[in-house]
């Protein structure tokens, strides 16, 4: 049998926002307590109602006994108030009593047939008794029977049933109710949801704080001030780990430092040496020399980039970065035939940045293009309002290729002669101006590398 194909994996569920959850079970605590509240209410409401009715029933039948009074012949009569003789008569039939002496012959009844009617369920021993549903009564009435030592009173009344008395005090309690309960329970989940959003606030400020932490600068360490006794664990472990982490990039760069410091050295003596040599090999050794030397001073800048979080917040203006730049490299280019231009000038281009920075950012990118314009060429850098351009006449950049360009020891067919480091460099710095570094063709051939500062950056 062909084995059945395998199911896709599952995704896994992602959690929702612990905020909300709190709320809402919160809103649900509440809604649960609230009906739990008007189920007391209805409770208590209807016990109370049950020891009035029973408290009535015994002063009912405490006031017929006191009626009956002996005769001269030692007969026994009831002789009720006149008041208390007109409310039964005025009750018609819905309040009976019956008045019999302790050898059981009757005495007195509120109407004809009221003994009748109460003695199947007059109970053998003095209490509490009910009398089910019947004709003039439809909802039943509930009795008490009262013996003292002379007569035996039994009195009942209409009684309304449980389930009719819980609907009327749950109706009553909703429609009189509802909005007191709905805004206390609306003001009771808003507390709350406060109260979450502010015990959750100091895990908002390590989020921020933690997504700012990065290789640029592993010294940041999250807060653990304010924090919720269970979350300090977490906080204070992260922190740990960033600590070890910081050791290990801190070895990573002192490593790299200490490397190219200590290449220096030979490569200057065999450079030295090589320029004693004549020949089109020593020639060859030279230029390999010499890009070993460009890749050992690009280590250098690379690691004293990386071991200190650049200040960029000082007023740099690119203009006299871009003068700067050309009076530094322009032996460079007429000692291999190229010449540099400014053109396109911005003579005023303030930012907020980091001038050694900058200053190194597009010495790279104007070596690069010096590196890859034929002899003869111009370089051409163009200042504007943050941002800085530099067009060569080179073999530009495959389109497939411009994004990987940026990377570490990242080398194109075109930029094969590169170190791998300069545009990383590059690229770093325009991260940490919160900006970017992009290359495009140029027309009538080459490469165009535009260096922007972010927007918040340009100052006017």
């Amino acid at each position: 049998m062909p084995a059945n194909p395998a199911s896709p994996p599952r995704r896994p569920r992602r959690p929702g926002s612990l905020q909300i959850m709190l709320a809402w079970r919160l809103a649900a605590v509440m809604l649960v307590a609230v009906a739990l509240a008007a189920g007391a209410v209805a409770w208590r409401s209807l016990r109370t109602a049950r020891t009035l009715e029973h408290a009535a029933l015994r002063t009912r039948a405490l006031a017929i006994a006191e009626a009956v009074v002996p005769l001269p012949d030692g007969r026994l009569v009831l002789r009720l108030p006149a008041p208390l003789r007109a409310a039964y008569i005025a009750a018609e039939g819905r309040n009976l009593y019956v008045v019999h002496d302790l050898l059981g012959r009757l005495i007195a009844q509120s109407s004809p047939g009221a003994a009748a009617l109460l003695a199947p369920y007059l109970p053998r021993r003095p209490g509490y008794f009910r009398v089910p549903p019947g004709p003039g009564f439809g909802h039943g009435m509930i009795g008490l029977v009262l013996r003292d030592d002379r007569v035996e009173v039994a009195v009942a009344g209409g009684h309304e049933p449980q389930e009719l008395l819980v609907a009327s005090l749950s109706q009553d309690l909703v429609l009189r109710g509802f909005w007191l309960i709905l805004a206390i329970g609306a003001v009771a989940v808003a507390i709350g949801v406060l109260t979450i959003r502010r015990g959750l606030a100091p895990l908002r400020r390590a989020s921020a704080i933690a997504g700012r932490i990065g290789p640029e600068d592993p010294r940041q360490r999250l807060p653990d001030e304010d924090l919720p006794r269970e979350v300090r664990p977490l906080i204070l472990a992260v922190n740990r780990a960033l600590a070890r982490l910081e050791e290990g990039l801190e070895r990573q760069r002192r490593f790299a430092a200490d490397a190219a410091h200590q290449l220096r050295t030979p490569l200057a003596v065999l450079t030295a040496r090589l320029d004693a040599i004549e020949g089109e090999q020593a020639r060859a050794l030279a230029a390999d020399v010499e890009r070993m030397n460009r890749l050992v001073d690009q280590m250098l800048k690379l690691a004293r980039l990386d071991a200190v979080a650049l200040d960029t917040s000082a007023r740099v203006d690119l203009h006299a970065v871009a003068l700067e730049v050309v009076e530094q490299l322009a032996p460079l280019a007429i000692a291999g035939g190229r010449e540099i231009v400014l053109s396109e000038v911005q003579s005023h281009s303030p930012v907020r940045g980091n001038r050694w920075a900058l200053a190194m950012a597009l010495a790279n990118l104007v070596e690069n293009a010096l590196a890859h314009s034929p002899p003869g060429a111009e370089v051409e850098i163009a200042v504007a309002p943050g941002s800085l351009e530099v067009r060569d006449r080179g073999p530009g950049v495959p389109e497939a290729e411009r994004a990987s360009i940026f990377r570490r020891f990242a080398t194109t067919r075109a930029h094969s002669a590169g170190a791998g480091l300069g545009l990383a460099i590059v690229a770093g710095i325009a991260a940490a101006h919160d900006g970017s570094v992009e290359v495009a063709d140029r027309a009538g051939g080459g490469a165009t590398f535009t260096f922007r500062v972010g927007k918040s950056r340009i100052l006017g």
